[in-house]
């Protein structure tokens, strides 16, 4: 389950949250999700991930854990 939020329009889901808000944007690089489709939220701890929801589609997201601090909601 993901979490979703609205910001000028686009809907975003939360698709997890990250040690750095770099470790975020390599784990959307390696997803091919353009950097334009996505945002960071600081969390104390680490960041949450959110990405436009239309630049998503039927796309599985792959993850190696490298960064992740959760599981897949």
């Amino acid at each position: 389950m993901t979490m979703e939020t609205t910001m000028s329009g686009w809907d975003f889901d939360e698709v997890g949250k990250f040690g750095s808000k770099q470790s975020a944007e390599d784990f959307a690089k390696r997803n091919n999700v353009d950097p334009r489709d996505i945002r960071t939220r600081d969390k104390g701890d680490g960041v949450e991930l959110e990405i436009r929801r239309s630049s998503l589609g039927d796309r599985e997201l792959k993850d190696s854990g490298e960064g992740r601090r959760d599981g897949w909601s």
